[in-house]
C-alpha cells in the first residue's frame, strides 16, 4: 500500500490488458486458514508511472466473505475467538478503564439498548476483547470471563456443540446462541466478521504485551472431558505443556487472536471457570506497568505471575512471547 493506493507488481500481459480495456478490477486474498474470510476488494487501476508493467489500483469497497460451512463438524469451527469481560454493575467504569490502559486498547463508545457491551479497539487490526456489564447480581462480584467463538453458522455450530455435550442457554432472534460447555462454562457463537490479529503492544520502554490466551479453570474430575470438547469444537489439536502436566493446551492455528490453555485445579469449585492470560517481553516492568494501573499482586511463580484486577477477578502476566505466544 503506498499513498492508499494498492501497488501490484508484475501482474501479466493477460491482466494488463484487461486493466487498459477496463480499469475495474476486483482483487481477492484467501483465508489465511479454514474455515475463514476471503478479502475482496473492488478498485480502479492503472500503470503505475513510470513502471508500465506494474500497476496500482485505488480501493473503492471492500468486504469480508465468509464462505457456508461445507458439514455440520466445520460449522463448529471457529474463523476467530474473542473474550468477553463480564462485568458486575459496580465496576462498570473501572473495570473496562483498567483493561483498555493495560493493553494499550480504545475503548469503545457503550452500544446496546441499555449501553451494557463495549469493546477494546487495538489501533490496527481486528478486535478480540469485549465487555458486558453485568446487572444481576449487582455486588461487585470479580469478573468473569465467556467466550465468543465466531463461525460461519451460529445455529448449526450450536448445534454440533450440543451433540458434543453443550447445553443451550438462549437463542438469540438476532442469529447469536448462548451455550454452557459441558463443565458448565457460559460461550456464546456469533457469526461476527473478524480475521487479521493485532500486533502485541509496544511500551515507551521497549517493552511488548498482548492478552493473547484464555485459561480455562477446571477441577480434576472435569478437565479432561472439557479438554476434549473444545478440541472437537474447535478442530484445535490437543498438546501437552512443556512446564507441567498440570497445563495442557490446544494449538492455535495461524492468525487467531486466542490460545486455549487448561489448568487443572484442587479446589472444590463446581463448575470450569476461566481468566485471561498475558504474554510478556518484561514480566518484571508489566508487573509494575498493572500495579500502578490498579492491579493488585497475588502470587509470583518461575514463569508467570498472578494479579488481581480492579474487581478482584485473577489474571496471569506470563514469560510467552508476545509474537508466537509460547515459551
Amino acid at each position: 500500500m503506498e499513498a492508499g493506493r494498492l501497488r501490484l507488481r508484475t501482474p501479466g500481459r493477460g491482466s494488463l490488458a484487461n486493466v487498459a480495456a477496463n480499469p475495474r478490477v476486483t482483487l481477492v486474498w484467501p483465508p489465511r486458514s479454514a474455515p475463514g474470510f476471503s478479502l475482496i476488494v473492488d478498485a480502479e487501476a492503472q500503470p503505475a508511472p513510470g513502471a508500465p508493467s506494474d500497476l496500482v489500483a485505488v480501493p473503492v469497497s471492500a468486504v469480508l466473505h465468509r464462505p457456508v460451512a461445507e458439514s455440520d463438524e466445520t460449522a463448529g469451527r471457529p474463523f476467530w475467538v474473542s473474550a468477553f469481560l463480564d462485568v458486575d454493575a459496580v465496576h462498570r467504569d473501572t473495570v473496562p478503564a483498567f483493561w483498555a490502559a493495560v493493553t494499550g486498547h480504545r475503548l469503545s463508545p457503550p452500544r446496546g439498548a441499555a449501553d451494557e457491551f463495549a469493546t477494546l479497539v487495538p489501533p490496527t487490526g481486528h478486535d478480540h476483547l469485549r465487555v458486558q456489564r453485568v446487572d444481576d447480581p449487582g455486588t461487585g462480584a470479580p469478573t468473569r470471563v465467556h467466550l465468543d467463538l465466531h463461525v460461519p453458522d451460529p445455529s448449526r455450530a450450536a448445534d454440533r456443540a450440543v451433540a458434543l455435550g453443550a447445553e443451550v442457554v438462549h437463542r438469540s432472534p438476532h442469529g447469536y446462541v448462548v451455550l454452557r460447555s459441558p463443565g458448565g462454562l457460559l460461550f456464546c457463537c456469533v457469526g461476527h466478521a473478524a480475521c487479521l490479529r493485532a500486533p502485541a503492544t509496544t511500551w515507551p520502554d521497549g517493552s511488548r504485551s498482548t492478552v493473547d490466551q484464555v485459561c480455562v479453570d477446571a477441577p480434576a474430575h472435569l478437565v479432561d472431558a472439557e479438554r476434549t470438547f473444545w478440541a472437537e469444537l474447535t478442530g484445535w489439536t490437543p498438546q501437552a505443556s512443556p512446564v507441567s502436566d498440570t497445563f495442557s493446551s490446544l494449538r492455535r492455528p495461524e492468525g487467531q487472536p486466542l490460545r486455549f490453555l487448561f489448568q487443572r485445579v484442587e479446589d472444590e469449585r463446581p463448575t470450569v471457570t476461566a481468566h485471561l492470560d498475558v504474554a510478556c517481553s518484561d514480566r518484571a516492568a508489566e508487573t509494575a506497568r498493572h500495579r500502578a494501573l490498579g492491579a493488585e499482586p497475588v502470587t509470583e511463580h518461575a514463569r508467570w505471575t498472578v494479579l488481581r484486577d480492579p474487581s478482584g477477578a485473577a489474571y496471569c502476566l506470563t514469560d510467552r512471547d508476545p509474537v508466537t505466544g509460547v515459551l
